[in-house]
This record gives structure tokens, sequence and C-alpha cells, in this order.
């Protein structure tokens, strides 16, 4: 699969190069009194929830395909989002939206995504999409941790979580299968450290299914929190390969499938 190599190298020499603390602060978020310090519903028909205050929006690489607003399906309301996904030739086809702020040290992204099964995955699709900055600042971004679907012998899926900068695949240890032509919640506790105090969970509809701790999870505080697809093996009926999100949010406390979304 994707390979960490001179990215890790690079990586520790950014961590010696600046003597980093451990124990750096990392972030704060308003006054801290309320849970739900962010979401996006799509209803307003745009991105607007994403990119109103220049803290997130769209990106895409190897896609010709905007992300784009859907009445259907939708998880909730009358407005869903929807990504593009045209991997060719093994070129990374990438469409997600994003988000950089807020950023607690310890917080739950959470979204809702529904997978067509005329998706083929050929070796990962990515649903979830973490990345640092070496600097610090946005600038020279690189993938840290991901959230993806793998095929599994029976022909399904099943996410597992991927460390970008170790090269690691965490499957889960006791297989819940993602299901398809259904809306699927899927909930990351990411716990910001510098040192192997880090800790990545994951939930699949209320259940937990992979559990990660202790483990260095950033170079700094900077983090953007990604939801949307991505791949360089899919096949399917006709491309682009389709992958809808609907009510994604941050949140201090674990929201959970029967949350306010």
């Amino acid at each position: 699969m994707r390979s960490a190599g001179p990215l890790a190298a690079m990586l520790t020499a950014v961590l010696a190069g600046a003597g980093c603390d451990p124990h750096v602060n990392l972030g704060t978020i308003g006054d801290g009194s309320a849970s739900l310090i962010w979401k996006a519903t799509f209803e307003p028909g745009d991105f607007s929830e994403w990119s109103g205050d220049g803290q997130g929006g769209t990106y895409r690489e190897d896609d010709n395909v905007p992300a784009a607003v859907v009445s259907a399906p939708v998880h909730r309301g009358s407005k869903a989002g929807v990504f593009a996904v045209t991997p060719t030739a093994s070129m990374v086809s990438i469409s997600y939206a994003f988000r950089n702020q807020p950023a607690a040290p310890s917080a739950y992204y959470s979204a809702w995504f529904y997978v067509p099964s005329t998706i083929v995955v050929g070796s990962y699709l990515s649903l979830v999409h973490f990345r640092g900055s070496l600097t610090g600042d946005g600038r020279n971004p690189y993938a840290i941790w991901d959230v993806n679907l793998t095929p599994l012998a029976d022909g399904t899926v099943a996410a597992q979580l991927f460390d970008y900068v170790k090269g690691i695949d965490t499957p889960q240890p006791t297989m819940v299968r993602f299901p398809p032509d259904r809306w699927v919640q899927l909930e990351v506790l990411f716990v910001k450290a510098t040192d192997a105090t880090g800790h990545v969970a994951i939930w699949q509809d209320g259940t937990l299914i992979l559990d990660h701790p202790n483990v260095t999870t950033v170079a700094n505080d900077w983090v953007q929190w990604e939801v949307g697809g991505a791949s360089s093996d899919l096949s399917t009926t006709a491309l682009p390969a389709l992958v809808y999100v609907d009510d994604a949010a941050i949140s201090l406390v674990r929201l959970g499938p029967d949350g306010p979304f």
C-alpha cells in the first residue's frame, strides 16, 4: 500500500531540529463551554459551513469533478455532500472537505458516510484523513492518519487505521464489516500528542472497532481533518465513484449514532 519512507525521516529531522518539547501546549478552543464545537449539515446547499470562517473548504487532486451538494441520498434533512473519486493508471484521486479549526487537544471527529455497492475497492478507499504541517503553520502539509476501507476475502470491506508516518496498517482485532448502500457513522477520537501519550480510536455506528492508545499522533499543534474519498485503485460500473457524506461534527464528547445528528 502507501509507503511512508522519506516522510518518516523528514518528520524525524524536523522534530529533532526544532528541539520539540513533547509536552508543548497543543491548543485551546474558545471557553470550553460547549461540547459540540463545530458541525456541517450541508443544509445551506453549499460548503459554507466548512469554509465560511476561512478555516476549511474543499480540495481535490487528480480529479476533474468538484465536490457538490445533492438532495439524495441524505442522512438527515434535505442535503448531503458528494465526493467523486476517479483514479486512473494507479494515480491517487482525492476529493475531500476539510477543517483546520477548531482543533482541540482531544476531540471526536464524526461524519456519516454512504458508500454505494457499485464501488469495488481494490486496495483502499480513504474516508477520513488527518494531515499535519511540518512547519506548524499549515504550510508543508503531509498525511499523518487515515481511516480507510480495505477489501476482505469474501468481497466485503472493513475500516482500518493507517499511520502514514510509520507506514503501518492497523486492522480491527474483531472484524466489523462496513455495509454498503446505507448511511454509516464513523467517529474518531483524536488526542494530540508529540510523545507516546496520544490516542486514536474509531467507532462505527457506536461500536468501538479500533483502539490505538499510547502513540505519537502529531508533530505540532496544527492538524487538518478531512472527509470524502481518496483511492488509487477502485473499480465501479462507471467512474467517477461517488462517496456521500452528511452531518459532520467536531465535539468534545462522543456523539454516537443517536446524537443530535
